[in-house]
């Protein structure tokens, strides 16, 4: 954690075998499993990297930590991206001791069960399924939502462009034709569901309707098919309208 993360080997290794164990290492780090036994990693849970006894280059879960001869990375592994996970920027020439990185991993699985506590009664009362990337800090989307909702109390859904930086992974794999679209859900004030989804440039601009963002926020979460034509989205639209229809009464 006191490392840049393109250098993950410890400093005081020869060069040439510094090289091979960061190459290494940044493969294992997009597995999402212990290299040891093959198990996917736990969400919330430790990590640790190193050698094992026949010099092999390990990423270890929880599961194998004992395994790993010589520790020379301590980490942490979330399968949820809250921001506040995000690494900040810090001075490169601070060394913190194996305590101080053990202490900081303890809190940062604190204040993530936490979190996950509060998360998974928004996801049951909102119905979206399991959020992965979580937005606590401030970002203008945020505000701008807010500020929209309050605008519109009538309103249960929104869709909009994305803002820059709050999804710039997904914008880039758009497909051709196509557009990404936010969606977003207000299960109460001040607390709210986002779910993308890429629509057919052929369907833009969406109706700024109820009906219409409630359908596609359905499909967003794999509750409802992406539907295959015009036809099929008008079906689905009407399903919803049906249905606030019925809940208006």
């Amino acid at each position: 954690m006191s490392r840049a993360p393109d250098q993950l080997a410890p400093s005081w290794l020869p060069r040439q075998q510094r090289r091979r164990i960061d190459r290494e290492l940044h493969k294992l780090l997009h597995y999402d499993v212990c290299s040891v036994c093959g198990s996917a990693l736990k969400h919330n849970s430790r990590t640790v990297s190193g050698l094992d006894a026949q010099g092999n280059v390990v990423l270890a879960g929880e599961c194998c930590m004992s395994r790993v001869a010589e520790i020379f990375g301590l980490g942490h592994y979330s399968k949820r991206q809250y921001d506040f996970l995000s690494p900040r920027s810090a001075k490169s020439d601070i060394q913190l001791t194996n305590e101080q990185i053990a202490d900081a991993i303890a809190a940062y699985q604190n204040a993530i069960a936490e979190t996950d506590k509060r998360l998974d009664d928004v996801e049951r009362r909102g119905g979206g399924g399991r959020a992965r990337n979580v937005s606590l800090l401030d970002h203008p989307w945020k505000s701008d939502d807010r500020d929209w909702f309050e605008r519109n109390r009538e309103r249960s859904h929104r869709a909009r462009m994305p803002f820059p930086g709050e999804a710039d992974k997904g914008a880039a794999k758009t497909p051709a034709g196509h557009a990404l679209i936010v969606l977003v859900r207000q299960v109460e004030p001040g607390t709210r569901l986002r779910a993308a989804v890429f629509v057919d440039a052929n369907f833009l601009p969406l109706p700024d309707d109820e009906a219409v963002v409630h359908a596609l926020f359905e499909v967003a979460v794999r509750r409802e098919a992406v539907p295959r034509d015009r036809q099929a989205l008008c079906a689905l639209i009407e399903k919803y309208t049906v249905h606030r229809s019925q809940g208006d009464a």
